[in-house]
């Protein structure tokens, strides 16, 4: 959720720069200005800033990211020793399975991919750090379903319930009721709802005060994914992580 309190304009303007740069996968000066309305001046001298802190780099006429970010996330997805641990069993899952397996946290009010898992070499790695709504994902549902309703509540003020596909969950009531049953079976579905074509399974990941550390999914094309031999997997997996982190 949103910090509240005093922001910084120039820092949130420079951060502002890094998005757009991101978001165009590299962008001249006057297609940043032009973008967030600024003087190209001012532009000029926040990724003069950028570019002195490793945070940016310029190739031609094109600013883009600096490894830095890189190097940055790398420490984040780190940070807590759980994680490895989360990835290790993840990483044996998806050989049983040979299917993808993800591991999910959350930030802001959205699942972030910290670990993914896949043996095929071409696409694995390929959805870390990217950021899903909750409502229509398989790692949000089991982790929102741990939730009390106050912070789901929360998450839906700030991000509401944009659809994806025409099965996006599209009213409060009907996420509600999802989340009941989601509860009731033990874990959560994600029925081609933030993409055509992909079905995933998801169950949330409890630290031993109660407390969630996040979630992990199998995903795959409906017609091979079977819950009936998913969710055993995917249980048995879950079970062994939360009794090592309890161990530690």
């Amino acid at each position: 959720m949103p910090e509240h309190g005093r922001e910084l304009t120039t820092t949130a303007t420079s951060l502002r720069i890094v998005d757009v740069i991101n978001q165009l996968e590299g962008a001249r000066m006057s297609e940043i200005a032009a973008e967030l309305d600024l003087a190209n001046s001012t532009v000029h001298a926040h990724l003069t800033t950028l570019a002195n802190r490793e945070l940016v780099m310029k190739e031609g006429n094109e600013f883009h990211l600096g490894i830095k970010f890189f190097h940055l996330g790398e420490q984040a997805r780190h940070r807590k020793p759980e994680y490895e641990i989360v990835r290790r069993h993840a990483h044996e899952l998806s050989n049983r399975l040979n299917e993808e397996v993800a591991f999910a946290i959350t930030e802001h009010g959205r699942s972030v991919i910290i670990f993914d898992e896949n043996n095929d070499p071409a696409k694995e790695g390929f959805q870390v750090g990217r950021y899903f709504h909750m409502h229509n994902s398989a790692s949000g549902k089991a982790m929102l379903a741990e939730w009390s309703r106050e912070r789901v509540d929360e998450v839906l003020d700030r991000w509401g319930l944009p659809a994806e596909t025409e099965n996006t969950i599209q009213s409060t009531e009907e996420l509600y009721e999802e989340l009941e049953r989601t509860r009731d079976r033990g874990y959560s579905l994600n029925r081609q709802e933030a993409l055509e074509g992909l079905m995933a399974v998801g169950m949330a990941i409890t630290n031993p005060d109660g407390s969630v550390l996040g979630s992990l999914d199998v995903s795959g094309p409906p017609y091979r994914l079977s819950e009936e031999q998913i969710v055993p997997e995917l249980s048995e997996t879950v079970t062994q992580i939360e009794r090592e982190i309890e161990s530690r």
